[in-house]
């Protein structure tokens, strides 16, 4: 196949990113003739290696730079950055004329450009994030005026996705929700980036990890009130966040406040992540929501259990509790709290959970997993 994936950008070292370089270097490995088009990369350079077989195009439509500007003049330069978003998009496809067109969920702002497109590919829709974070209506539910022009965006929006040939979603209940405005959606999970197929003994480090990006959504802030809960009663023990982002500067705010300096550190990302979970004793996950929890499978690989929220959508269908893993009630720091100190005190529960969790994520392991992707861009 000729496969062309659209994305905003390849730029941070994070989940999604990570996911997509899996995938594109999977089916280019294949014999695929893959094709990455970006139009908000810049001069920034790719954040994951890419084959070499991998078309790189950038398209230069970088609409986060119409923030900078006067509202006036901003609705006119929307209307000429989207006609050459368009313009140029056309001409990419013209040249590769590709069978499968794949875009996810965090370009809706230009979905009515790509639909225009004159193409005879099979367009695909991937969906990194639940349902009701693309939302609007989510971010204004307080504001009853903001709700109102949030449900006709989300109609107008949604409606969009429906002319898909198919959207792909991480878990059931992703699925469920999207099959509200969407009749051809399947769940298809994420890839593991790398299976350690043998893990060794681990020595006690006293180190919870968690990792993400630096907002709302992550809910460091609940992790940080859990833990400074149960900091007296394990002083060996400190948490390290592996993240960056724009609530950086309140939760160090935060950390201060709770008199956990050097109990609670805050480092910048990696992109070898599996060294750190190898050096970790367990994963805290206190999301307030997630669309899949790559995550949590990534650890769970290199032996160590999850004490997550059961939030809206992933954890459930990842961890089974008591067994690799502990849940928690979504949103609840005091049972966070009591679940993160039941699982440093029980430390023997502790290492045959980080057993059970590095077998029970074999499922997820590349080659088993992106076959079902390609199956799915096959079978449109």
């Amino acid at each position: 196949m000729k496969i062309v994936f659209i994305l905003r950008a390849m730029a941070n070292v994070a989940g999604t990113e990570r996911v997509m370089s899996d995938k594109i270097n999977w089916l280019a490995e294949r014999g695929h003739d893959v094709s990455l088009v970006t139009y908000e990369q810049g001069s920034h350079p790719l954040s994951f290696v890419l084959h070499p077989s991998v078309r790189i195009i950038d398209i230069n439509t970088r609409f986060f730079m119409l923030s900078n500007i006067s509202l006036y003049h901003r609705i006119w330069e929307t209307w000429k950055l989207r006609k050459r978003f368009l313009n140029n998009l056309q001409d990419v496809v013209d040249s590769i004329c590709p069978d499968v067109i794949i875009v996810t969920t965090y370009s809706m702002n230009v979905i009515s450009e790509i639909l225009k497109i004159r193409t005879k590919a099979n367009l695909i829709m991937e969906s990194h994030v639940a349902w009701f974070s693309v939302s609007k209506e989510y971010d204004y539910r307080s504001n009853l005026i903001m709700s109102k022009i949030a449900h006709f965006y989300d109609k107008y929006i949604f409606s969009r996705v429906a002319f898909f040939d198919l959207l792909l979603v991480l878990t059931e209940g992703d699925k469920k929700d999207w099959s509200m405005f969407v009749h051809n959606v399947k769940a298809i999970p994420n890839p593991l980036t790398y299976y350690p197929d043998q893990i060794p003994s681990k020595s006690i480090s006293h180190r919870i990890i968690c990792v993400g990006r630096l907002n709302e959504q992550k809910g460091f802030d609940l992790l940080i009130d859990a833990f400074s809960l149960i900091a007296s009663q394990c002083p060996e023990w400190h948490v390290d966040i592996f993240g960056h982002g724009e609530e950086e500067s309140n939760l160090l705010n935060q950390i201060n406040r709770k008199g956990l300096k050097h109990r609670v550190n805050i480092l910048k990302p990696t992109s070898d992540i599996y060294v750190e979970f190898m050096q970790s004793d367990f994963l805290v996950l206190s999301s307030r929501y997630e669309g899949f929890g790559l995550v949590l499978i990534e650890a769970m690989s290199c032996g160590i259990p999850c004490v997550a929220f059961n939030c809206n959508y992933g954890p459930n269908e990842i961890i089974e509790d008591g067994i690799n893993g502990l849940l928690v009630n979504n949103g609840d720091v005091n049972c966070l709290a009591e679940k993160m100190l039941w699982i440093i005190t029980h430390e023997s529960n502790r290492l045959e959970m980080g057993k059970n969790a590095h077998v029970s994520v074999s499922r997820y392991c590349k080659d088993r997993v992106m076959q079902q992707w390609e199956q799915a861009y096959l079978s449109v």
